[in-house]
């Protein structure tokens, strides 16, 4: 038993150790986590049902998934070398159309449960009612924006 639950945390670090690797060196991961944060933030705002919330979840985890799955497969099939291998270009692209098909899904679901009116009133009514509530929109675009371009920063440092 003590094994397996060894195995287990192990298994579990592996899978920390990509998330983090996928964060720091993948900028559409980053932008994904940020959109993800942003529609939590105003699901608040909708009168979603339980479902319809855990459906909202799911399709924001979905995202970051599937680009992680891309990020697997060009590693996987990158050559090092500069001749052109097509079966590895084949992959990598067949995957980031998975990851296309996906956002274009996501992006559609989006567009038919966050279209209410009343919500949208919600959302307009929260940035008009205190000052303090656009300024921290402003910190968290500012702030997403750092920590999606952080790896020009980086690259700038080598």
């Amino acid at each position: 038993m003590i094994s397996l639950l060894k195995r287990f945390f192990r298994s579990m670090g592996y899978a920390f150790k990509g998330i983090k690797l996928g964060i720091k060196e993948e900028r559409n991961l980053r932008i994904d986590m940020v959109a993800m944060l942003f529609v939590w933030f105003h699901m608040q705002f909708f009168y979603f049902t339980r479902a319809e919330t855990a459906i909202i979840v799911l399709v924001t985890f979905l995202i970051p998934a599937f680009e992680l799955m891309n990020t697997a497969v060009e590693r996987a099939v990158h050559k090092p070398d500069a001749e052109h291998w097509m079966p590895a270009g084949d992959a990598k692209d067949t995957a980031a159309g998975a990851v296309l098909i996906m956002t274009i899904g996501v992006v559609v679901i989006a567009g038919i449960m966050f279209f209410d009116i009343h919500g949208l009133s919600n959302v307009l009514g929260y940035y008009t009612e205190n000052i303090l509530h656009p300024l921290g929109l402003a910190m968290y675009i500012t702030a997403s924006y750092f920590f999606i371009t952080i790896d020009n920063f980086n690259k700038k440092e080598k």
